[in-house]
């Protein structure tokens, strides 16, 4: 008979027993594991150095390359907003003003048409596609992944200029289609904005861009639509002040000014802060803060800054230009805000004893027909219940939605200002953001008259796209009451 030798059960908890029995073996664990987490870590970061080496290498090879083939090409800093769904190229002046023959370590490469123009096809939300187009464009033209869309490359031989047209109509309906030419700044391959990469279909390197005058049907599309410009034919843009200190806390009115500065005088850069750059011009201190006050958690420490910065400026006046949103204002209506009140739910105020709830500013008194003044409600838009009323806003196409804006505070403040009482109606909502509240505030701490100016846009601002007719309106707007 044959014995069968008992087999041993492995039992963890003996293991752990005698594995760990002697400190000397639970510190060499412990510091194996250490090896191992330092190890990964160090691994992740010459991965992505590495990757980002490459990408470097790839961006200059390109650049070389291109410009040895005649192509005006740019290097420049671009970022992606999440927030905004769009790219915002940083320094733009400084991109299509100025020349630039070097690469300089940036992350972007881009194309400032001339020699060729493109044909831009794109799919945007609320906005129809113009795929139908595509079979017309030459198969063998060359060709560019987007991160959206399509570029298509035509050479202008047509001895004229092509302007930029963006968004085309075609027979009354709008499309997500653009003509890039003149004053444009095309984003090129191998550029990759937060994973999202530009590259070659039919290469620049390997194909010949169709003739434009072998494509009149481009022609064709432009000569009903007006071209895209910025500018600002009937506005004189020197401000009748001096040494204003205006905040543009809004990426959307940010590009417009930039692109404006770009076209005329060079503007000198006084100081950082907060992320953001303070420039002067005619006098006057352009505060574009890049991204948005609301990002910024330490409040106490964004309110000593800025109180740091009228300290040193010592400005005449304080200006806030901001979208807002309203329940009964009609979109693109112009309003100058006298009063703010901080929501209940804008929590990040609270421990700060110098902020008040409500607050109000010496306005600059202009004699305009147009301008309203009101009470605003300074809400953090990513707080949900915020986002329930301006969804309830939407839904009903600004004809009023059920909510308060100064709602769940214990008094009203109908002792403060006759204003505020619009606030108060159930109906009547204006949202808008700390821009707005910290310009009133600042104008209240070193008694410097201060004007905040708005736009009311239709456009929900969790989304960021901003008409490009409201920028235009209320940029004019502020040129002229100055």
């Amino acid at each position: 008979m044959v014995k069968i030798k008992p087999t041993k059960i492995f039992s963890l908890k003996s293991w752990n027993i005698k594995a760990f029995s002697s400190p000397y073996n639970f510190f060499k664990f412990i510091f194996a594991l250490i090896t191992i987490v330092l190890s990964i870590i160090l691994i992740y970061f010459l991965y992505r150095w590495a990757n980002n080496a490459i990408y470097m290498y790839r961006l200059k090879t390109n650049f070389d390359k291109l410009q040895a083939i005649g192509v005006d090409v740019k290097n420049y800093n671009i970022i992606y907003l999440n927030e905004n769904k769009k790219k915002h190229i940083m320094n733009n002046a400084k991109v299509v003003g100025k020349e630039n023959n070097r690469f300089k370590n940036k992350n972007a490469i881009g194309y400032v048409p001339g020699k060729y123009i493109v044909l831009d096809i794109d799919t945007k939300d609320g906005i129809d596609s113009a795929d139908f187009l595509i079979d017309k464009v030459p198969k063998d033209t060359v060709t560019e992944k987007t991160p959206n869309g399509y570029h298509y490359y035509f050479e202008n031989d047509t001895g004229n200029d092509i302007q930029t047209y963006v968004q085309l109509v075609i027979n009354d309906v709008k499309y997500a289609v653009d003509i890039l030419g003149k004053n444009s700044l095309i984003t090129m391959s191998p550029t990759n904005i937060n994973g999202k990469d530009y590259y070659w279909i039919n290469s620049i390197f390997t194909h010949t861009p169709a003739k434009l005058s072998e494509n009149k049907w481009l022609l064709e599309l432009i000569k009903d639509n007006k071209p895209f410009s910025r500018k600002f034919d009937n506005v004189d843009l020197n401000l009748n002040i001096t040494g204003a200190f205006i905040i543009v806390d809004n990426i959307n009115i940010e590009s417009q000014f930039r692109f404006i500065f770009s076209y005329l005088k060079k503007y000198s850069k006084k100081i950082k802060i907060l992320d953001g750059v303070i420039y002067n011009y005619d006098d006057n201190y352009y505060y574009f803060t890049k991204t948005s006050f609301n990002k910024i958690k330490k409040k106490s420490y964004l309110i000593n800054e800025l109180k740091r910065i009228v300290e040193l400026l010592k400005p005449s006046y304080i200006i806030d230009l901001s979208i807002i949103y309203s329940t009964y204002l009609k979109p693109s209506s112009i309003l100058q805000l006298s009063s703010a009140i901080i929501h209940k739910d804008f929590s990040n105020y609270k421990n700060i004893q110098s902020m008040e709830d409500y607050i109000q500013i010496k306005t600059i008194i202009k004699n305009t027909k147009y301008l309203t003044t009101d009470t605003i409600t300074i809400n953090n838009l990513s707080n949900d219940n915020v986002k329930l009323t301006i969804d309830e806003m939407f839904r009903n196409d600004h004809k009023g939605s059920g909510g308060s804006a100064g709602s769940g505070r214990n008094h009203t403040y109908e002792d403060n200002q006759s204003n505020t009482l619009s606030t108060q109606n159930t109906n009547k909502i204006l949202l808008g953001s700390e821009s707005i509240y910290l310009a009133m505030f600042l104008s209240n701490h070193f008694n410097i008259p201060a004007m905040c100016l708005g736009i009311v846009s239709d456009t929900d601002p969790r989304t960021g796209k901003i008409p490009s007719k409201d920028i235009d309106k209320l940029t004019t707007t502020f040129f002229t009451l100055f």
